[in-house]
């Protein structure tokens, strides 16, 4: 048993704490407008997350294997979206600071289940470390809180570098540079996901 949770804490540190498009997303958001407004966004990113987890240890991921177009809808979806955020967080660095409309927490949460990577992310974990057959309700909610913890820590950590560079960039021109590489490096992540 105590094999078994060590790998889950494993898995969940590998999987939340390296770069994907959320944690590159923070990234870019931190480093165009701070860490304090990007909070709504990561508060939305949390619940977003937090609801495909729940889903999952609802039994809902079987509906990826059930109806697999479902699987290729998710993922133009979520390929259209961080190209939204893209271009969104583009256009906030290069607006003037009080005209630069920041990210809501409407928009964090739909990055989690637009994203295919979330979803199989949480099926990985919930199949290979949740038991199985009859359980109940607490299993689900360990499930949804241990990711919960795990994703807001790094969310956070990704976002407060972001901040950490924009709080030592202090010309505008430097800024969007290293944004839009940001940008690029979000991006990059999104397709290799969704090329996975």
């Amino acid at each position: 048993m105590e094999g078994k949770i060590l790998s889950f804490v494993l898995f969940l540190l590998v999987m939340t704490g390296t770069p994907g498009p959320g944690n590159m997303a923070m990234l870019a958001i931190g480093q165009t407008s701070g860490f304090v407004s990007a909070v709504p966004f990561l508060i939305g990113a949390t619940m977003g997350f937090a609801a495909v987890n729940a889903l999952v240890a609802c039994g809902l991921g079987e509906a990826f294997s059930i109806w697999p177009t479902t699987a290729q809808i998710l993922r133009v979806l979520g390929g259209l979206y961080i190209l939204y955020l893209a271009v969104k967080i583009l256009r906030m660095q290069a607006a003037p600071p009080d005209h630069a409309r920041r990210l809501r927490l409407f928009e964090g949460m739909l990055i989690h289940p637009l994203s295919p990577k979330s979803w199989a992310m949480s099926v990985a974990a919930y199949s290979q470390f949740m038991p199985t057959g009859n359980v109940g309700p607490e299993v689900g909610a360990v499930f949804v809180f241990a990711f919960l913890v795990f994703q807001v820590t790094f969310h956070s950590l990704w976002c407060a570098a972001g901040a950490g560079i924009y709080a030592m960039l202090k010309n505008n021109r430097a800024r969007l540079a290293i944004n839009s590489c940001l940008v690029a490096l979000m991006l990059g992540a999104t397709l290799y996901a969704l090329a996975a």
